[in-house]
């Protein structure tokens, strides 16, 4: 059996990472997979790990880093031949860690698998939730697919060494994905390997959020893109709203047939989150990505 190292950034302190190496736990002690946390947060959450966890390679940095500097930096720690990306926030059943294992035996480089909601009793726990893994929650195809979620991925460590992949930079899924798939990288959808997204946002925070993470996604690709293409990038953003509304309607209503109510409940909330969208990516576009990526939850 391959090794697998499991990594995490931590940026949103407890009870989060504790419920996630929880979750983890039993099974990665029972298959020898590592887990690496790197750990941004400065409020007893490093020392909270060590002590409940010792089983886990814990990295603590003082500076607030990114998310994806996180990741890269537990990357550059972890010694599995299979490296597999999960959140702080996210919950995963029994069997997820064996699930992965059979699943790389398939012949592919990157597997990935859904995202299930696992706060369910607020609209606007529903609403966050839509926004970002519409296209990501069960039912999902099972077999080659353009696209995998960056928080249940799972990559041989020889593809992440690629001359042109940007891991050493940033482990943003996107563009690391985008540049797999320039190298003729395939990527497998297993549906049985499930995560449940369990973080709990308010209404002005996710609205926030929204923006921060639209603009250091501008931002970046910013300094990949020609100047022409940014101000085409410029102009189109307010158009956003609708392509969003679009996607996510078509995700719910056609694709997956299912949380009807929950999105009809959830359109002003939604409809708020994707003029914030927008207004990111407009100023990420336009100016850099400022302060955002280090204030991304």
């Amino acid at each position: 059996m391959p090794r697998l190292s499991v990594i995490i950034a931590s940026v949103n302190g407890l009870p989060s990472i504790d419920d996630c190496l929880s979750s983890i736990g039993k099974e990665a002690r029972e298959v020898d997979c590592e887990v690496v946390v790197a750990n941004r947060c400065q409020d007893g959450t490093a020392q909270h790990i060590a002590q409940t966890f010792p089983w886990v390679k814990l990295l603590t940095f003082s500076r607030q880093l990114s998310v994806w500097e996180l990741r890269a930096r537990a990357l550059a720690e972890a010694s599995g031949d299979i490296i597999v990306v999960t959140e702080d926030h996210c919950i995963v059943p029994r069997g997820w860690v064996s699930e992965i294992l059979k699943a790389h035996q398939l012949g592919y480089m990157v597997v990935g698998g859904a995202v299930e909601n696992g706060m369910t009793d607020r609209i606007i726990d529903w609403a966050a939730f839509l926004c970002e893994y519409s296209s990501a929650m069960l039912p999902i195809p099972a077999g080659e697919v353009d696209r995998i979620p960056g928080n249940n991925a799972a990559y041989k460590r020889e593809v992440l060494k690629l001359d042109d992949c940007s891991t050493d930079r940033s482990f943003w899924d996107w563009f690391l994905h985008e540049e797999l798939k320039k190298n003729g990288i395939r990527f497998l959808s297993v549906p049985s390997i499930v995560v449940h997204h369990t973080k709990r946002f308010g209404f002005l925070q996710f609205l926030v959020q929204r923006f921060h993470y639209s603009r250091s996604f501008a931002g970046v690709r910013r300094s990949l893109i020609s100047p022409s293409r940014r101000i085409g990038y410029i102009l189109a953003s307010p158009l956003l709203p609708l392509v969003m509304a679009s996607r996510v309607a078509r995700n719910v209503l056609i694709e997956k047939r299912r949380c009807y109510r929950q999105f009809v409940l959830a359109i002003p909330s939604l409809s708020a989150f994707w003029v914030s969208y927008a207004t990111g990516e407009f100023v990420g576009y336009l100016l850099g990505p400022g302060s955002s990526l280090s204030r991304i939850e």
